[in-house]
């Protein structure tokens, strides 16, 4: 069995890519499960990976790290079930140090029933590009310095979303981070391309032994106030309508709640929603360096006339809870003084993560820190 940590930023592109890992894996034949890892209970993600037909799990309530032993649960479990030739273990955006706490306490404890162990690391082209300029990343101090230790510990790096780099700019920055980071590799891709995702893979078949990762020298007090510095939105949104107009009321929801979170300067590590009308599933995703780009005509003729539309809401952003929420509860406000609607919210949760305290930290020699 091989298993596959994948780390990386809010909004780096680690799902999409793994999906599409996935797909090409079982054309091949091979069996594959994907462990999602999130703060939060209800994930976009997981009904994004159930909708494309791929077997997963979660980890939920906090990092790989701080609920090792539900990972290793969890890992268990669908061995038992579905005995996977490859499971991809995707960690929350953030998390770091997962070399001390996730990969070597994995190599202690499930070294005989693992083939390969891998770690590589997303990151989102426009934001290294802005690192390796010396421009300030959009998020604050203490957020960045996770962004810098993810890069740090991992020896392979997908620079993913490439095609937004312009070609010209390429070969300098590629010059710019072999001068940076002189002992890593570096994957150029677009996880929407077949081609970059099989040179992943391949890369992932051919990593260097991961006893030879090092632990992050790292500052959990800043790593704790930088995730502290995040908030966390979950919740389900039901619209229902006797003309027909749900899929439209929901688009609209979602639009105007990125706009509303754009319009206040709050940096967003991620906003995804789900969008589900009648089964149909179309998962929508912003960050802070992307357009507000929903084709709204474009999805109202997909999903058509239908009374019940269904949104998830996960949002990732750097702000205060009560202020993310209270931009949702005005928008929901605004669809209901439209009239002709009913609006209900289930499993509604906003909230900071916990300080990072980590089931087990191993050094090299695997003796606890």
């Amino acid at each position: 069995m091989k298993i596959h940590l994948v780390g990386g930023f809010l909004g780096s592109g680690k799902t999409t890519a793994i999906v599409n890992a996935c797909q090409q894996l079982k054309q091949q034949g091979l069996k594959v499960g994907v462990i999602t890892n999130d703060q939060g209970q209800y994930l976009v993600d997981s009904e994004f990976l159930h909708g494309k037909g791929i077997s997963s799990a979660q980890v939920t309530g906090g990092c790989f790290c701080c609920n090792y032993d539900q990972l290793n649960e969890q890992i268990l479990r669908m061995k038992a079930n579905a005995s996977p030739d490859v499971i991809f273990a995707e960690s929350v955006g953030s998390c770091t140090d997962l070399v001390a706490t996730v990969l070597k306490p994995l190599l202690k404890f499930r070294r005989e029933e693992m083939e390969v162990l891998t770690l590589s690391c997303f990151v989102d082209a426009r934001m290294l590009l802005m690192h390796v300029e010396g421009r300030r990343l959009p998020f604050s101090q203490d957020t960045a310095y996770i962004w810098e230790k993810q890069i740090e510990e991992a020896s392979l790096i997908v620079v993913n979303k490439v095609d937004l780099i312009s070609p010209a700019d390429l070969p300098v920055f590629q010059q710019a981070l072999a001068a940076k980071y002189p002992n890593k590799k570096f994957l150029f891709q677009n996880s929407l391309n077949e081609g970059s995702v099989r040179e992943w893979l391949n890369a992932l078949d051919a990593s260097d032994d991961p006893n030879k990762l090092a632990s992050l020298d790292i500052d959990y007090a800043k790593y704790g106030k930088g995730e502290a510095e995040l908030a966390w939105l979950d919740e389900q949104i039901t619209i229902e309508t006797a003309d027909g107009t749900a899929p439209q009321r929901a688009l609209d929801l979602a639009h105007r709640f990125v706009a509303s979170v754009r319009r206040s300067g709050a940096p967003i590590g991620h906003l995804k929603v789900m969008a589900d009308v009648d089964g149909m599933q179309r998962k929508l995703s912003f960050t802070t360096l992307a357009a507000n780009d929903i084709d709204m005509a474009e999805l109202v003729t997909l999903f058509g006339t239908h009374d019940l539309a269904q949104l998830t809401v996960n949002a990732r952003v750097q702000t205060s809870p009560e202020m993310l929420r209270a931009m949702l509860v005005n928008e929901l406000a605004h669809q209901k003084q439209a009239g002709d609607v009913v609006v209900s919210e289930q499993h509604v949760s906003f909230f900071k993560p916990g300080f990072p305290t980590p089931i087990h930290r191993f050094e090299v020699d695997y003796r606890a820190t």
